[in-house]
């Protein structure tokens, strides 16, 4: 049997213990940056029913309100 003093068991442990941390956080960036994000033009609008505002694409005439469900017209924000 191989004797370690308890010294170099607890560097042993954390040595292994920070060696498998370190690969899953490599493994996780590395797969994030793999992912593109793709942004897209996007209104502020307001619910014609229930006033919610929300943020939808703009190229749609038609959107439907996250709040209510409600279809609505492409009716964007104008400050005033």
């Amino acid at each position: 049997m191989i004797e370690v003093a308890p010294n170099t068991a607890i560097m042993i442990y954390l040595a292994i213990f920070l060696t498998v941390i370190m690969g899953l956080w490599l493994y996780t960036h590395v797969i994030k940056r793999h992912k593109k994000i793709v942004i897209t033009e996007q209104h502020l609008l307001v619910c014609e029913y229930c006033q919610c505002a929300y943020v939808e694409d703009h190229t749609k005439e038609v959107t439907k309100c996250p709040e209510c469900q409600s279809y609505n017209k492409n009716n964007s924000y104008k400050p005033k």
